[in-house]
């Protein structure tokens, strides 16, 4: 049966292709958002260089309410966003909110491609070894971290910004 051995093993590999595929599926996908709010936690210090190459100074922080966006040039969802957190900083900067990017998993190029592309005017830190998003519980972008002025963690959104505005404005 010269058919059937050929067909098993096509079978079991075309199985075993989608099998992988769904599990290297980390990102939300935009159709299944996610919000999710604990009891505030305090936010880890952020000390690391940025994607243009300073130095991140996370006192900066300090008394002001900040989202953290931990995104990847790579993350199809980030992209969809990326213009409607634009819009977030041009709203909620002036009023004192800082907002600050993690770049996961990527290199410097392909980082600073992605600000330049997306025209992200907030400063991003590089995170290639998801060392920060460990610290904050994040195993995916795009996840935005919101935390209130007294540094603690208020809330976490998964794959949406759906409720970012109303945290802001409740925060200043």
């Amino acid at each position: 049966m010269p058919g059937r051995s050929v067909t098993t093993p096509c079978i079991l590999v075309a199985a075993a292709l989608v099998s992988g595929l769904s599990a290297c599926d980390l990102q939300q996908q935009p159709t299944q958002p996610s919000r999710s709010a604990g009891p505030p936690a305090p936010a880890p210090a952020i000390a690391a260089q940025t994607v243009a190459g300073a130095s991140f100074d996370w006192r900066a922080v300090h008394g002001h309410a900040a989202v953290v966006d931990f995104w990847a040039s790579w993350c199809g969802p980030c992209r969809a966003e990326q213009r409607d957190l634009n819009g977030l900083y041009a709203r909620y900067a002036p009023r004192g909110v800082v907002f600050l990017g993690v770049d996961m998993r990527d290199g410097d190029a392909a980082a600073r491609a992605y600000q330049s592309d997306f025209a992200v005017a907030y400063a991003s830190v590089a995170d290639p070894d998801e060392a920060i998003s460990a610290l904050y519980n994040v195993a995916a972008p795009p996840t935005l971290v919101v935390i209130d002025r007294d540094g603690r963690i208020v809330d976490r959104f998964l794959g949406t910004l759906v409720g970012v505005s109303d945290d802001l404005d409740r925060l200043g």
